[in-house]
């Protein structure tokens, strides 16, 4: 049996036999797919706020105001990659599909993927900003004394 192939004629499309799934919780952005592909582009942005005063009467938060939402996403550099000596893989599967038996997952992150299946191309993104406004308890007067 022959595998048919991407219009690129490079990869292989397989189809996923999964036995038995048993997931409780996918969060924000995350991503459950049981077959093949082609791209994915997850990504969060998120702010976690904790305070005393009611969000009413505090005032709201912006994204603007809070530099890891607009800095850059570090580059991956690999010099052996970039002189042209990184790794060759080549497989060949013997099989015309990726078989699984059990999957138990209690729960993916923000900007995760769960594949049972072929993938091209993955680019996830999280950020979270946890912000914890509380009033700090006053020193006892010679209370460290």
């Amino acid at each position: 049996m022959q595998n048919k192939l991407y219009p690129d004629d490079t990869h292989p499309i397989r189809t996923a036999r999964i036995g038995a799934v048993c997931l409780i919780d996918v969060s924000s952005s995350g991503a459950v797919q049981f077959g093949d592909r082609g791209e994915t582009n997850a990504k969060l942005r998120a702010i976690a706020l904790q305070r005393q005063e009611d969000h009413t009467t505090a005032g709201d938060v912006f994204y603007e105001s809070y530099r890891i939402f607009d800095r850059d996403l570090p580059e991956l550099v690999d010099p052996e990659y970039a002189d042209g000596q990184g790794v060759h893989i080549e497989r060949v599967n013997a099989d015309p599909f990726i078989t699984v038996g059990y999957i138990h997952v209690t729960a993916t992150g923000a900007a995760s993927s769960l594949l049972c299946g072929n993938c091209m191309r993955v680019n996830s993104e999280s950020r979270i900003m946890h912000i914890r406004q509380y009033p700090r308890p006053r020193p006892i007067p010679g209370a460290f004394c």
